[in-house]
């Protein structure tokens, strides 16, 4: 009768031959499961970093809601903040995040129908919110109140409410934060966790109905694309559609035709 063969594995360290069960190889001492000690041991690193940087994010939200009388100074102060934060977490992670900054298999057809989509979509979501507001708290929101004293209050409101977060959100939750994620979590769980915590972050309960969903179509277009330019177009021209209706309401719009 002949010896049954036991299986064995390759040492991922010497490359020998190492019997199914065995812990440790015979020739080289290596942990056989090196790389998930690796993996766990960077987890909780991982988590914490992930923890400050949120922490930074409320703080700065939170500071915000506490200042009764908004200033340009302060908004763009606390936008610096925020944007620096950004930039510190994701070049501070550089080796796992530059590929992200790729844009592999690129279609102007799938942007230009991203973008269009996006813009519907944005027209849709103001004529809800702006009657939502009216509704239940008796009021209209307008973003240009802040910026109307200006001399160059207009591109001053989209710089600091289409492009700014376009480029630093994206870098900060689609970016930054959903990679580290991915190192913690799987895809799913990093999209939902970071669309959560994007949707905290804004302190607006009543926006739960699309800035979740929003949160999670950019997440997954992040996930899905492997890049963060296409969530950068879309958050600009959702936001800066945003910008446009209030200072041309859809009810004069429509009075145009």
């Amino acid at each position: 009768m002949e010896d049954q063969q036991i299986p064995e594995n390759l040492c991922d360290n010497c490359q020998s031959e190492v019997p199914l069960g065995n812990k440790f190889c015979s020739t080289c001492g290596r942990a056989q499961n090196y790389k998930d000690i690796v993996i766990q041991h960077k987890r909780w690193p991982n988590i914490q970093q992930v923890g400050l940087f949120f922490a930074v994010e409320i703080c700065c939200c939170v500071t915000s809601l506490l200042i009764k009388d908004h200033s340009l100074s302060t908004l763009f102060c606390l936008d610096v903040i925020m944007g620096c934060s950004a930039l510190l977490f994701f070049f501070y992670n550089w080796p796992e995040n530059k590929v992200i900054l790729k844009w592999p298999g690129f279609s102007i057809a799938k942007l230009l129908g991203l973008i269009v989509l996006t813009i519907l979509a944005s027209v849709t979501v103001t004529f809800l919110v702006d009657h939502l507001n009216v509704l239940l708290f008796k009021k209209e929101v307008t973003h240009y109140t802040l910026f109307e004293f200006h001399k160059y209050g207009t591109y001053l409101m989209f710089l600091s409410i289409a492009l700014y977060p376009a480029i630093f959100e994206e870098l900060a939750y689609r970016g930054y934060l959903i990679q580290k994620l991915l190192s913690v979590v799987d895809e799913k769980e990093a999209v939902y966790i970071s669309s959560v915590l994007f949707f905290i972050i804004h302190f607006s309960l009543i926006s739960i109905f699309w800035l979740l969903p929003f949160a999670l179509f950019l997440g997954w277009l992040r996930i899905k694309t492997k890049t963060l330019w296409y969530g950068v177009f879309v958050h600009f021209f959702f936001n800066a559609t945003a910008c446009f209706l209030d200072l041309y309401p859809l009810e004069e719009l429509f009075k145009l035709f």
